[in-house]
């Protein structure tokens, strides 16, 4: 797979390094007494040995509001390729194509979707592999409306739906008990489809109902193509929707906004993997964003990540303005 970066994850990374930090929810309470909390703990961190800029970002009520992540000297420029990089590390191992979510607000179930040109012949277990690999998993349908979106958003690809050898039911890889079907009648005047009850078409093709006429129309459906293994160069289409730390959010798209660590760039956050806390910003694993946490990072200001991980809560080695800005965005109780 290529690792994919955008502007816009970047941009996000920028967000939380200070630029517009936004509360989450009913969080958003705690931001106005935080401004207190915060010249209270620059005030004391002049006699402990708090950096420069921390106590210049704390000492006014806009410092203390927008969080500003740069270091003394630290130019608007150097926090941008900061932040790029930041975002690099954390969507390694994405799809070859940009992700695209169906967010809630939108109707949607909040799932991140992408579409990958496969470079290897794949069979239906290389396929879920694959998709594991990066943290996903191959599409797996279940309305009208989120089969709209995915084709808007990404055209034509495998699904994640499959027959055995030698058998003519399809069933989803991922979630067998999915009864949705889209299957096409005369597309490419040789349906209804599946057409092909010897199994030697073992693979579901999402496309637009004129696709083997060279137009695309509005409809869409499906039609079983290939034998048991999909060739190089084709497109597979492949959905992120874990939720491991069940705070309704999808994981991948927390890694994305850097709201969570993704150190070795599986699109699994580390907490997930290690056991540890997954609420942003939590040093402690109190389940709560507060003052401890708060002292926690700046007492380690620009000390190594590996010496004091529970305070490099974005998990890129260093304790720094970024990781002031997860705290920041994360105050209050956890999910």
């Amino acid at each position: 797979m290529i690792t994919a970066m955008d502007q816009r994850s970047a941009a996000r990374i920028l967000d939380l390094a200070g630029e517009t930090p936004r509360p989450r929810g009913s969080r958003s309470g705690g931001l106005a007494a935080f401004a207190l909390i915060l010249l209270l703990a620059a005030h004391g961190g002049a006699r402990s040995g708090f950096p420069q800029s921390a106590q210049s970002a704390a000492m006014s009520a806009a410092g203390a509001t927008t969080a500003h992540a740069a270091r003394a000297g630290e130019s608007p420029e150097m926090k941008r390729l900061m932040a790029i990089g930041v975002t690099a590390a954390m969507t390694a191992g994405a799809s070859a194509q940009e992700a695209v979510q169906w967010r809630v607000e939108d109707g949607g179930n909040g799932h991140w979707y992408a579409r990958v040109l496969i470079t290897t012949q794949m069979s239906r277990t290389a396929f879920v592999a694959a998709a594991s690999a990066v943290g996903a998993q191959p599409v797996a349908l279940s309305s009208n409306a989120e089969e709209l979106f995915v084709f808007s958003q990404l055209g034509d690809g495998f699904l994640g739906l499959s027959a055995a050898a030698g058998s003519s039911a399809f069933t989803w890889m991922t979630d067998p008990s999915n009864a949705y079907s889209n299957w096409g009648g005369s597309g490419c005047d040789s349906g209804p489809y599946p057409n092909n009850p010897l199994a030697a078409e073992r693979f579901a093709w999402l496309q637009s109902a004129n696709y083997c006429f060279g137009t695309q129309g509005t409809r869409i459906l499906w039609d079983d193509f290939q034998p048991s293994e999909l060739p190089p160069t084709n497109p597979i289409l492949i959905e992120w929707s874990a939720d491991c730390n069940n705070d309704g959010l999808v994981d991948y798209g927390q890694i994305r906004a850097g709201q969570l660590a993704d150190a070795n760039g599986n699109n699994i956050p580390d907490c997930c993997e290690n056991g540890t806390s997954c609420c942003p910003g939590d040093t402690n694993n109190d389940q709560s964003v507060d003052g401890i946490d708060l002292a926690t990072v700046l007492t380690r200001w620009g000390m190594p990540g590996a010496k004091f991980p529970q305070a490099d809560c974005n998990g890129d080695g260093v304790i720094d303005g970024i990781d002031l800005a997860v705290v920041l965005a994360g105050w209050g109780g956890c999910a």
